[in-house]
């Protein structure tokens, strides 16, 4: 299976190769008829590959709009909903094909810096990795939730969606920015208008899910405090007066759609439209199974208010964007949402950082563009995806700080610095994130990563909170929602948090974080069996979910289960000589089979450099609550900083309330105040 299929005309043979080696060397696969032969010769061949293709990157000169094979290649990708284009000379790209966006290649001789060349392996990317692939590209994919979970630095959106039956989101024309301008516009109105979604077909089902998926959406973005138009009016906004009415309405913003039966999959095509202006900013498509249509009608929702809850800075009346940059601001927030925030795999991150920098380039001016690049440079340096790690955090505080010159109450500016900021500074990160919600005080992700830091200095009640807030303003989303799902958990709230942790997976079926928060869940109320049954589904998750945590999991559940010292005992032998690598997680595990004195020995032995490695969260987990029993927890808190931080803020962590705890926080950590002054 190939990233991309090559679709050209014979007489752009040579640009075409160029084209696709250009591709390979980027760390995609392409495929493309090298040795040129009549099509009619290898038409089943060439299905194959056509049908198999990620993405199709069709080549439109001249002579492709005159190739009955280009065209037809062009519609089969069409409807796949994996069509991406180029121009590469002066021709005039066919119906229906011109109503998508297309690189402009006329001038392109191979420069992997040109803009137009990145916005087609931006396009590439964001198909490619719809699926797991073992290609260069995708190699180094998505972050294990165990992984992800301890560092607890950064959002984490949905894994990227299979292109498979079960769920397909698949952007039309790499991106579904189709029309741009270069002026700078009035200011837009402030009011959404969802207009009925039309289908394409007529039966009743088709006609039920159109009307759903329109009250659905409307529901969405009147929850999110979003203003919109009543539907009534919404839907008189047809014919050759739409910009007038829609003038007079004051709706700056308008999303139209439509519906059709694909098999057993129902298509959904949304758009969002600057009606005034005869502009559209955004399109999108989602497939899946008629059968389950809700959880379709949820995955609209979320996605549409994902991109406007992102790009919310760059739709505000007042702004003035021109369309092209508002385009550009738009495309960069869909592919950090389609491509979880760039942890779906380096090609990924790539196409998400370049998308952002575009904007920027498109808005100089515009403090949010240079902020949300911020913020996703810092969110793939902490992770470590790419290469040159430092340059791309002294990109991420320039990019931030200049945010906050243009704009000293943009709010993603501060998230972005304190997401640069050593985790172990508590105080400091507390404070960046304090600043943004001064700004804002509903900004989700301020609010979100400031339930990190209480969640790493054990204020869990606290980050319940503040996750909830979070999530708030997208709660069908998983950004932010599993987090809430996860403290609630470790407050008790087992119950609370699997009904959450449930409707989530109704929705993402395919969501690593969630299913490992609905473990944890069933750990934390020693359901070992339960547990073990969940365990068996790890193998839905690909490499997000490695093997080896799955067996050391299984291992200490059977021992649970067990009882058996035997048995315990063996795990134990191999949990210590394994803990020089995963310390966290043989802490974890040591605590839950009582052997208490072993865990607090590696945590005592951990090594703390202050680096972005350094996590404290699994100290307030359910698994390490033996730990937090034993005074002598006190010591390895202070090896972290998080005593020096509790005594000077006056904000004891949860645990130093528990009824019966054997011992006083602030009298034991009295008494290190002398061990901490010798260092």
């Amino acid at each position: 299976m190939a990233d991309v299929f090559v679709s050209y005309a014979r007489g752009d043979q040579s640009l075409a190769e160029r084209i696709a080696q250009h591709l390979i060397a980027a760390g995609f696969t392409a495929w493309w008829d090298s040795e040129l032969l009549p099509h009619d010769s290898f038409a089943s061949v060439i299905q194959q590959e056509i049908q198999a293709a990620r993405a199709v990157l069709v080549i439109w000169s001249d002579g492709g709009t005159r190739s009955q094979w280009v065209r037809a290649e062009a519609e089969f990708a069409r409807t796949e909903g994996k069509l991406i284009q180029a121009v590469v000379d002066a021709c005039t790209i066919p119906l229906p094909f011109n109503q998508y966006q297309a690189a402009d290649l006329r001038h392109w001789r191979g420069d992997t810096t040109d803009p137009q060349w990145r916005k087609v392996l931006a396009s590439v990317a964001h198909f490619a990795n719809g699926a797991a692939t073992g290609s260069a590209a995708s190699q180094k994919s998505s972050i294990p939730p165990q992984k992800a979970r301890a560092k607890r630095t950064l959002p984490r959106g949905r894994p990227v969606l299979a292109l498979a039956a079960a769920a397909v989101l698949a952007l039309a024309a790499g991106g579904g920015v189709l029309w741009w301008h270069s002026q700078r516009l009035p200011a837009r109105g402030i009011r959404i208008a969802v207009q009925p979604f039309g289908t394409i077909g007529d039966t009743p089902m088709l006609r039920d899910f159109a009307e759903g998926l329109s009250n659905s959406l409307q529901d969405v973005l009147t929850k999110d405090q979003l203003q919109t138009l009543s539907q009534t009016e919404a839907g008189s906004l047809k014919g050759d007066d739409v910009a007038s009415r829609s003038e007079a309405l004051g709706v700056g913003l308008l999303f139209s759609g439509t519906v059709q039966a694909k098999g057993p999959d129902l298509d959904v095509s949304m758009r969002l439209d600057d009606p005034v202006q005869h502009a559209t900013l955004w399109t999108a498509e989602m497939s899946q199974s008629a059968a389950q249509a809700d959880q379709l009608q949820a995955r609209v929702g979320a996605l549409t208010v994902a991109v406007l809850n992102c790009s919310a800075q760059g739709l505000a009346p007042r702004v003035g964007l021109s369309d092209a940059a508002l385009q550009a601001f738009l495309h960069a927030c869909e592919l950090s949402e389609t491509g979880n925030h760039g942890l779906a795999g380096i090609p990924s991150a790539y196409a998400m950082l370049d998308a952002m920098r575009q904007a920027v380039r498109e808005a100089p001016d515009f403090a949010a563009a240079h902020s949300v690049l911020a913020k996703h440079l810092a969110f793939v340096a902490t992770f470590g995806l790419l290469d040159q790690t430092a340059s791309l955090r002294d990109e991420a505080r320039r990019e931030a700080r200049r945010a906050l010159e243009l704009n000293p109450e943009d709010p993603d500016g501060f998230v972005a610095l304190g997401l640069l900021t050593p985790p172990l500074e508590y105080a400091r990160r507390e404070r960046i994130y304090r600043q943004a919600l001064a700004v804002n005080p509903s900004w989700s992700h301020a609010n979100g990563f400031l339930g990190n830091v209480m969640m790493d200095v054990g204020r869990v009640r606290y980050a319940v909170t503040l996750y909830e807030r979070a999530a708030s303003t997208n709660p069908q989303s998983v950004d932010w929602s599993p987090e809430s799902a996860e403290a609630m958990i470790r407050v008790g709230q087992t119950e609370e948090a699997d009904r959450e942790l449930a409707q989530l997976a109704q929705l993402w079926p395919d969501d690593a974080l969630d299913w490992s928060f609905q473990l944890e869940s069933l750990i934390a109320q020693k359901r070992w069996g339960d547990a073990l049954k969940l365990l068996n589904r790890s193998d839905d998750f690909g490499a997000s979910i490695t093997p080896q945590w799955v067996a050391q999991q299984r291992a200490l559940l059977r021992a649970l289960q067990s009882g058996d010292p035997a048995e315990r005992n063996s795990l134990r032998r191999s949990l210590l000589a394994s803990s020089g690598s995963d310390p966290e997680d043989a802490i974890d595990s040591l605590g839950l089979l009582g052997f208490r004195d072993d865990a607090l020995s590696i945590a005592e032995q951990m090594r703390i450099d202050g680096s972005q490695e350094d996590s404290t969260t699994f100290l307030f987990d359910a698994d390490t609550a033996p730990l937090r029993d034993d005074p002598r927890f006190m010591a390895v808190a202070a090896r972290f900083g998080l005593v020096d931080y509790w005594q000077r803020t006056g904000h004891w962590p949860d645990f130093c309330n528990t009824p019966g705890l054997p011992y006083d926080c602030s009298q034991e950590a009295a008494k290190l105040a002398p061990q901490q002054a010798r260092r």
